[in-house]
């Protein structure tokens, strides 16, 4: 199977008083009717100096009639300042009595691992242990199942520069990590890569462009390819899509391959999602 290679895709109150202030006296013709003017019906008096007659024994003087709309408006003055006043007390009587609610518990961070993916990462750490390929496969080990390494029985052959490399599967697709002789051989393999992603526009509509970058967790920076080749097995030809990210700093990389069809359903999405999970 080829090998891929490099980059990142990566809210009414009368006006007037009811008496009559004007102190005018009457003058010529009758006097008008008034509490203060002569009235017509009552022995005329002598004048006084203030324009208004003294009656000869005491007199009562006719009471107003009550006034209802002050009355009124003075009642319901009341109402409102009662229920501002004792509203008031009321509530802060309440929030000095109410009990104090207590402060909510804070729930337990999740652990960042389950027991199968920390039984997984324990695994398959031992395929990268003592390799270039610690780092690169960090973020993968508890996602990765079915490892081997070469060298080891059953384990994946060596490439031609390659000094090691681990394939696993995860979720329908292969996850391959290769550590090459020196980054001279590693850049080979990804120019390879490179020219596959050309084929890859016409095999694999929506590929991306190559790009180079820091990963998405921050562990690795390098190189970014989406690519595309045909295969050939027991009869049957069908388009392989891959996925190369490598690390600029080590001759290292890592790819991922998965059937165009069948394991992708036609779309890079799936593949895309799995990388920026764990790279």
């Amino acid at each position: 199977m080829p090998d891929p290679t490099s980059g990142t895709p990566y809210p009414g109150v009368p006006s007037s008083p009811p008496f009559p202030t004007n102190p005018a006296s009457p003058s010529g013709g009758g006097a008008s009717y008034g509490p203060f003017h002569g009235d017509p019906y009552q022995r005329p008096a002598e004048s006084n100096p203030y324009g208004f007659d003294a009656p000869p024994g005491r007199r009562i003087e006719p009471t107003p009639p009550p006034n209802r709309g002050r009355f009124l408006l003075g009642l319901l003055a009341g109402l409102i300042a009662g229920l501002l006043l004792f509203g008031a007390g009321g509530f802060f009587a309440g929030r000095a009595t109410a009990p104090e609610q207590a402060a909510p518990t804070p729930e337990a961070a999740p652990t960042s691992l389950g027991v199968f993916e920390q039984s997984q990462a324990s695994l398959n750490a031992p395929d990268f242990a003592g390799t270039g390929l610690v780092t690169l496969s960090e973020g993968w080990l508890p996602y990765l199942s079915t490892c081997g390494r070469s060298g080891t029985p059953g384990g994946p052959k060596l490439s031609p520069g390659e000094k090691v490399r681990v394939r696993c599967t995860l979720d329908g697709m292969s996850a391959i990590f290769v550590e090459y002789d020196s980054v001279a051989e590693r850049d080979k393999a990804r120019v390879k890569a490179m020219g596959q992603a050309v084929d890859a526009r016409t095999l694999t509509p929506g590929v991306g462009p190559a790009t180079e970058g820091p990963t998405p967790s921050g562990r690795t920076t390098g190189n970014y390819v989406e690519y595309a080749y045909r295969l050939t097995e027991g009869g049957t030809t069908r388009t392989v899509s891959g996925l190369w990210w490598d690390d600029s700093a080590k001759p290292v990389a890592g790819f991922l391959l998965a059937y165009w069809k069948e394991g992708l359903g036609e779309k890079w999405e799936p593949m895309r999602d799995l990388w920026s999970r764990y790279a």
